[in-house]
């Protein structure tokens, strides 16, 4: 805000030198149409010192009202946003410093301040950023200001984290946006079985400071504990690091890690689930081959997880993406509503289950979610573009036959999609709509002359049989 001030201050400064300058040169030739002799007794003479000395004195004068109602304005508008009826604190939870400095212990950090971000953002009545921005925050090493004015932001979770032995010395602080106050800080000292009853203080003290001492239900964490095994929760963490590395060789560690949490306590919901989002990744980035018998896995999984916990809205995230995938539409939409109201800001829940909406041609309402998804986390997890969020986006107003709000959302595509570029083309086709010369179009014929277009289509999972028919015979003829 200081910087803000000062260069608003300096457009000011030069405003009035350059006025005070036009006005000394303009002064003889007023003095010389209206004598001044007439008008104030004085010759001009004897007038223009007494000007210079206003002019200079009023330099000083000018820079202190300036800086002053400048801060003020800064102050009513930040008062009158955080005091809004409708309005949610923001915030963001950056990843803690590992004190320990070894690549060992980090998983440890992150996976704490992970679960952090996941309770914060099951808060309704708060906003969280979702976990990509705030652990891409990380190497940005960003004032407070910068953090309000790129990220709109009122407030920023940061702190440390020293793992000795089997205890954690963690310091946390919440500071305001922009001027960086400290409105609440503490410091814990407690053995690695405490980290769940030292998360849900860190939450309630937080939510208490920015909300007020309201009772807020998805504070009772009591059914949400993954496990009251420590060696069962850093395996669920390690499961979790190496998933987030998007790598054939990681995925496979990924598995091996929650195996082992599996093992160390069978009654761990999350390392099921887990696992479960594990074997997805694989046959989604092809490091293995989907078959009946891994998808049955895939599905037991799941069931096993909602069976020891059926507050788990992770595993009922999951269960919406693998319905979808099986053109189970209407079981899509109800395990994405339930993970939805367990967590309504998380990306990834809000997103599947916009997903499911628009197959059932609730369109306007899943643009909502998707729009939300989108605005929370442009882009997500393992992605380097927002090309992913925005080809949901496309489909959605595909579905509402909207061309124009198409041909927009296919302009911010960097590497538009095999589904994206068909359904562009037949909603031109339907909208006779030349293309052909278009560079996006004849991209896309280089790109995707050979592919399969039956197993393609299929995979756009689309809930109308006569709709996925004639676009494979538009992909086969083009």
């Amino acid at each position: 805000m200081f910087k803000n001030n000062v260069q608003k201050v300096w457009k000011s400064t030069i405003a009035y030198l350059v006025g005070s300058i036009a006005f000394i040169q303009l002064a003889p030739v007023f003095f010389a149409t209206f004598p001044p002799e007439e008008m104030f007794g004085s010759s001009a003479e004897e007038i223009m010192p007494v000007l210079f000395i206003l002019v200079a004195l009023g330099f000083p004068l000018i820079i202190g009202l300036s800086f002053y109602f400048n801060k003020q304005n800064v102050q009513e508008i930040n008062t009158f946003k955080k005091t809004k009826k409708d309005y949610k604190q923001k915030i963001a939870v950056i990843p803690f410093a590992n004190l320990n400095k070894d690549d060992d212990g980090a998983f440890l950090v992150d996976g704490i301040v992970e679960d952090l971000i996941t309770e914060f953002s099951m808060i309704s009545e708060i906003e969280i950023v979702s976990r990509q921005t705030c652990f891409n925050l990380r190497e940005e090493n960003l004032s407070h200001e910068d953090y309000q004015n790129r990220y709109e932001l009122d407030y920023i979770v940061s702190g440390s984290i020293r793992a000795v032995e089997n205890r954690l010395r963690i310091s946390v602080e919440l500071s305001e946006t922009p001027d960086g106050n400290v409105i609440w800080s503490n410091k814990y000292d407690r053995v690695k079985e405490d980290i769940f009853d030292i998360q849900d203080e860190i939450v309630k003290k937080i939510a208490i400071a920015l909300i007020g001492g309201i009772e807020i239900s998805s504070l009772k964490r009591a059914h949400r504990k993954p496990t009251e095994n420590m060696t069962s929760y850093e395996f669920l963490l390690k499961g979790k690091d190496n998933h987030h590395k998007f790598t054939k060789e990681a995925n496979e560690e990924a598995i091996k890690n929650l195996d082992l949490a599996i093992a160390a306590d069978v009654n761990n919901a999350q390392a099921y689930a887990w696992k479960a989002c594990v074997m997805g990744q694989a046959f989604y980035r092809g490091f293995t081959e989907m078959t009946d018998e891994k998808m049955g896995e895939l599905l037991t999984l799941l069931e096993k997880a909602l069976e020891v916990d059926p507050n788990d809205f992770e595993c009922h995230r999951m269960q919406a993406e693998v319905y979808l995938s099986m053109h189970d539409f209407e079981k899509s939409k109800a395990s994405g509503q339930k993970a939805t109201n367990m967590n309504p800001n998380d990306p990834r829940v809000i997103s599947i289950y916009g997903e499911a909406l628009i197959r059932l041609n609730e369109l306007d309402k899943g643009l909502l979610y998707l729009q939300k998804a989108y605005e929370l986390d442009p882009i997500p997890q393992g992605q380097t573009t927002g090309d992913r969020r925005l080809a949901s986006l496309f489909l959605a107003y595909y579905l509402k036959n909207d061309l124009d709000k198409c041909n927009e959302i296919k302009d911010k595509i960097i590497n538009i999609d095999n589904r994206t570029w068909l359904l562009c083309i037949d909603l031109y086709n339907r909208c006779s709509k030349e293309y052909k010369e278009e560079n996006w179009y004849k991209e896309g014929l280089n790109e995707f002359m050979d592919l399969d277009w039956s197993l393609e289509v299929d995979r756009y999972h689309l809930n109308n049989q006569e709709k996925t028919d004639s676009l494979i015979e538009l992909a086969q003829s083009i």
